[in-house]
C-alpha cells in the first residue's frame, strides 16, 4: 500500500473515532430528552418543554408545525397517552439513526470502509432521514383526525394563528427528503464501489492462482 493510500486511512479512521464519539453523546443525551419527556407527560401538565421548547407565553406541544397542543391542558388519559406516543416515535427513530451512525463510525474507524455492513447502515440512515421528513407532515393529519372523532380533546388541536406553519412545515420536509434521497445515493455508489473492489480483488486472485 501507499504510503499516501496509508494516510488517507488514517484521516478516515481518525475522524470515525470522533464521529462514534459525537454519536455516543448525542444519543445520551437524546436519551436524557426523551426519559425527561416522559415523565413530564406522566406527571402533570404543568411543566416546561414537554415535547418542544416553548414559545410565546407558555409551554406547549408543536405536533408538526401546523397544529399546536397547549401542555397546560395536557389533563385527559388519551391526550397524554397520544404525547407519548409522538415523543417516543420521534426520538426512537433519531436514536435508531443514532445506532447505525455509530456503528459505522465504528467500522470506518478500524478500518473496514466498503464492507456489505458499511452500506446497510448508511442506507437504513437515508431511510430514517426520509421517515423524520416525513413525519411532521403525517402526525399533524393523525392529530387532527384524533381530535374529529374525539380520541383527543378537541380544544386542544388549534392551528397555527400565523398562517406560516404549511409552508415552513412543507420546506422542511422537502429539505429532508433530498437529504435522505442523498444519502441512499450515496449508500448505492458505495455498494457499486464495493462490488467493483471485490470484482477486483477476486480477479487478482485468480491471476495469481494462474501464476
Amino acid at each position: 500500500m501507499r504510503p499516501e493510500t496509508e494516510a488517507r486511512i488514517r484521516t478516515v479512521q481518525k475522524f470515525g473515532k470522533n464521529a462514534r464519539q459525537f454519536c455516543a453523546l448525542a444519543a445520551t443525551m437524546s436519551a436524557i430528552w426523551m426519559l425527561g419527556t416522559w415523565a413530564k407527560i406522566l406527571l402533570g401538565p404543568r411543566t416546561e418543554n414537554v415535547l418542544f421548547n416553548p414559545t410565546g407565553g407558555g409551554t406547549r406541544i408543536e405536533v408538526g408545525t401546523i397544529f399546536i397542543v397547549n401542555a397546560d391542558q395536557l389533563v385527559t388519559v388519551s391526550s397524554k397517552i397520544w404525547a407519548f406516543v409522538v415523543a417516543t416515535v420521534v426520538s426512537g427513530i433519531f436514536l435508531w439513526m443514532l445506532f447505525h451512525l455509530y456503528r459505522l463510525f465504528k467500522q470506518l474507524e478500524a478500518g473496514s470502509i466498503y464492507t456489505k455492513q458499511n452500506v446497510y447502515r448508511l442506507r437504513q440512515v437515508g431511510w430514517l432521514s426520509m421517515a423524520l421528513a416525513v413525519i411532521p407532515v403525517i402526525l399533524p393529519s393523525i392529530s387532527l383526525g384524533l381530535a374529529q372523532i374525539g380520541l383527543i380533546d378537541s380544544t386542544l388541536v388549534t392551528f397555527d394563528p400565523s398562517g406560516n406553519g404549511t409552508p415552513v412545515l412543507m420546506g422542511q420536509s422537502l429539505g429532508g427528503l433530498i437529504t435522505a434521497s442523498l444519502i441512499l445515493l450515496a449508500s448505492w455508489i458505495m455498494d457499486v464501489g464495493r462490488q467493483v473492489s471485490d470484482d477486483a480483488e477476486a480477479m487478482r486472485r485468480e491471476a495469481d492462482l494462474v501464476i
